[in-house]
């Protein structure tokens, strides 16, 4: 931003407290310049949250692997349904192998509930990987 665009957003974050805010939740914001759809923090943090239960509560503490796939709502939007083949190993794959190291920084300090999701899964064991050829069972 320029210097006057920078005076601008200093003027309108002491304006009020909505003000304030607004300015607070977009810049947790990112849109993607590769012409996907826009994909906030907040729809990161959604997910973040829901796949932290997820590890807890299915997966015996453990990360999923790269492929792993899940049954589980409100993963798409908040309202959305329960669904199959939720692709939870490649977000969280993407998520902590991204050249975007900001993304995570700005999911640290979204929420608690992010801060706390990033931290319990931080200290979880990735998922042992499937056994392959003549001595898989």
């Amino acid at each position: 931003t320029h210097s006057t665009d920078k005076e601008r957003l200093q003027r309108l974050s002491v304006f009020d407290d909505a003000s304030k805010n607004a300015l607070e939740y977009l810049a947790t914001c990112v849109s993607r310049e590769d012409g996907r759809a826009c994909k906030d923090t907040a729809h990161d943090a959604r997910k973040l949250k829901i796949l932290s239960a997820h590890v807890r509560d299915h997966l015996d503490g453990k990360v999923p692997r790269q492929k792993d796939v899940a049954t589980l709502a409100r993963w798409d939007d908040e309202d959305a349904r329960e669904r199959e083949d939720v692709p939870i190993g490649q977000f969280w794959y993407d998520l902590t192998h991204s050249t975007d190291k900001e993304r995570l920084q700005r999911l640290s300090v979204f929420d608690d509930a992010s801060k706390n999701a990033l931290e319990y899964l931080a200290t979880c064991e990735p998922r042992k990987r499937k056994p392959r050829g003549r001595h898989a069972k």
